[in-house]
């Protein structure tokens, strides 16, 4: 997956990930601003969606900006987490 490629790459921590199917949520601890970090998730993610075929608009599959939310200490970080992972609705079935 394009982001988990793009933490491992850069040596960001990913808490936590949910992709659905319009959107996604993630958790990362960054050497960046928040605003670099979307902007490499968007790049590389775009990439592969094009790459695949998945993709293959003209136009950019992204909304301007996107929520970006800064984390400033372990209980923010958990709650974050628990968002992401448990407060997204039902499981998408794993295809």
């Amino acid at each position: 997956m394009a982001i988990r490629e793009t933490c491992k790459t850069r040596k960001w921590r990913l808490w936590a990930i949910n992709v659905r199917t319009n959107h996604l949520h993630s958790v990362v601890t960054a050497t960046r601003d928040p605003d670099t970090v979307l902007n490499a998730f968007k790049a590389n993610a775009t990439r592969k969606m094009k790459g695949s075929g998945c993709w293959q608009s003209g136009n950019t599959p992204w909304v301007k900006n996107g929520s970006k939310r800064r984390l400033w200490n372990e209980h923010d970080l958990i709650e974050a987490m628990v968002y992401v992972e448990y407060e997204q609705g039902e499981p998408l079935p794993q295809v």
